[in-house]
């Protein structure tokens, strides 16, 4: 019984977390977080364009550079897959200090996977700009939820092997 209290509460956790973040996207919106979210993004983009030595403008959220521009929109930056795995640590049963340490080390490493998504996609647009929509939406969208999920389950592994 206790077992299935456990379960019904990680998955109320788990909807409760995504829920409100759907329900408090007008006042994300509103506030100018999702503007702030694509502008951050596009700065990072054009940051990690010029480490590459691809030199590159940013103006808002569109990011300019001499092989390829794209327009960051909300669904471009970490936000979600950072949702997805703020929600699945919420959700597991552990101590809060634990869900902290996964939370430290777990949003930067979606940011940074964010990036390479986002890099991969300029080069993309530039070598081979006809497969770059199904690479964009068919092969990173999915990685980046597997990523976030995989991210959860390592932790999750970890949590399980230190309380051994």
């Amino acid at each position: 019984m206790n077992r299935n209290r456990s379960l019904v509460r990680a998955w109320v956790t788990l909807a409760g977390v995504i829920g409100a973040f759907v329900v408090l996207q007008p006042l994300l919106i509103y506030i100018g977080f999702v503007r702030w979210a694509n502008e951050l993004t596009a700065q990072l983009l054009a940051f990690a364009l010029g480490l590459l030595g691809t030199s590159s403008s940013v103006e808002g959220a569109v990011v300019r550079s001499q092989i390829f521009s794209l327009e960051i929109i909300f669904g471009c930056t970490a936000v979600l897959p950072i949702v997805l795995f703020v929600a699945a640590v919420a959700a597991t049963p552990t101590v809060s200090k634990a869900k902290l340490w996964a939370l430290v080390w777990g949003v930067p490493s979606l940011v940074l996977f964010n990036l390479v998504r986002l890099v991969s996609l300029v080069y993309i647009g530039r070598l081979a700009p006809q497969i770059f929509d199904t690479v964009h939406v068919l092969i990173w969208q999915p990685l980046t939820i597997l990523f976030a999920l995989a991210l959860w389950l390592m932790w999750i592994e970890r949590r399980r092997a230190h309380c051994s």
